[in-house]
């Protein structure tokens, strides 16, 4: 019988709303009984329990019904304490809390109740799997559990790009993982287990004592279906609640970016989005990005998983300084000739980008536009204090 005390995985892999759990097992011959416990048997994925290392014939799952803990003293006297002396009565009905107490029944007992012995308040016996198989000696069970998660955060700060992983303990115990690899990445449970309580919160770094650069990131190594893949580097104990690990820390050249996407307008000011943008220097996991530039938090920006040298795009709002000027000329009923002036006020340099859709059907005159199907788009860079302008010709034609 195995009991999931301070539980041991040998190989862990995490994910972003399950975890995949692997532990070894010295099996007796052909009969073997698990007991996980209620939580972790309430986070099983349906059909993901698999005993590797023998030919399994069939499982017999037990769990315990549920019952008033007075069903232990149905027909047993029972005292409680009423108007200043205690007295007794007899329990009827479990279900229905019926007592009698001189030949008259009442439904509940006012005031302290006090129980002959702690029969009906001991622990219930938890859920067990009960496994036949051919054979026995080494194996290994393995099973998904909605119990263990994980998620990302960064901080962007003056380029230097730094990530922890948060890891959620749910099964209201510890566990003790082995070799632990954290999986980013779209990967669907299409069955869902039964609701697993939610721990009170509670975070912990695994390695507070050392200075940071002692402490080893995560290591990427691999991709495989459209997913990225991470090892921590050492053994992992996660008590219930949270525990936070570096995951990553690495340089950046991040870029402040101006950017404007709109459908084809005659208004004279159009208004710019900030943000930052810059080269993922390796696979990046999704996660929440908090920003600060100078010293200052200037707010926080989701990122999806992003492939090595890939752009990585923050955007943050609005930027009162963000503008662009427009003047409109209407040649014809269906022709505008129309020039944008963009200036750049700031002492640093801004990367502008500009993507503007057209009604359908259209033909776009202007020079350095990059064509779309909807419409253009521009990108450029403003160094400190300058300024651009870009002209074309917008003809509606008829449908």
């Amino acid at each position: 019988m195995m009991l999931f005390g301070m539980a041991q995985a040998q190989e862990t892999v995490i994910y972003r709303g399950f975890a995949e759990l692997r532990q070894l097992q010295t099996l007796p011959q052909n009969e073997w009984t698990w007991e996980p416990g209620e939580t972790l048997f309430q986070s099983l994925v349906p059909g993901t329990l698999r005993l590797i290392g023998v030919t399994e014939q069939s499982r017999r799952v037990q769990v315990a019904a549920q019952q008033s803990p007075l069903a232990a003293y149905v027909g047993k006297e029972v005292q409680f304490y009423w108007e200043g002396q205690w007295r007794k009565a007899t329990l009827v009905s479990a279900e229905r809390n019926l007592y009698l107490y001189e030949g008259r029944y009442l439904v509940g007992l006012p005031g302290t109740v006090a129980y002959p012995d702690p029969g009906g308040f001991s622990a219930v016996t938890g859920p067990k799997v009960i496994f036949r198989y051919q054979g026995g000696g080494s194996g290994t069970l393995a099973y998904l559990t909605r119990g263990l998660t994980w998620n990302l955060r960064y901080t962007l700060e003056d380029g230097e790009l730094t990530g922890w992983a948060t890891l959620t303990n749910g099964l209201g115990r510890t566990v003790r993982l082995g070799r632990t690899d954290l999986v980013a990445g779209s990967v669907p449970l299409l069955e869902g287990g039964f609701s697993v309580p939610a721990p009170r919160p509670e975070t912990r770094m695994l390695q507070a004592a050392p200075a940071a650069a002692e402490v080893a990131d995560a290591e990427f190594v691999g991709e495989a279906a459209g997913t990225y893949r991470y090892r921590l580097p050492e053994e992992v104990t996660l008590e219930p609640g949270l525990t936070e690990l570096p995951f990553i820390r690495t340089r950046v050249q991040p870029v402040y970016l101006w950017r404007l996407q709109t459908g084809f307008s005659t208004e004279r000011e159009l208004a710019f989005v900030r943000g930052f943008r810059f080269a993922a220097p390796e696979n990046l996991a999704a996660g929440v990005v908090s920003v600060r530039e100078q010293g200052v938090f200037v707010g926080q920006a989701a990122t999806g998983d992003t492939a090595k040298g890939n752009q990585v795009n923050l955007m943050l709002g609005p930027d009162p300084e963000g503008r662009a000027t427009r003047q409109v000329e209407q040649q014809a009923r269906n022709r505008f000739r129309v020039t944008t002036r963009v200036q750049n006020p700031k002492s640093y340099a801004v990367e502008v980008e500009i993507q503007e859709f057209m009604p359908q059907p259209f033909t776009l005159e202007g020079e350095g536009l990059e064509r779309i199907p909807e419409g253009y788009r521009l990108r450029f860079t403003l160094a400190p204090n300058q300024s651009r302008s870009y002209t074309y010709t917008l003809i509606l034609q008829q449908r």
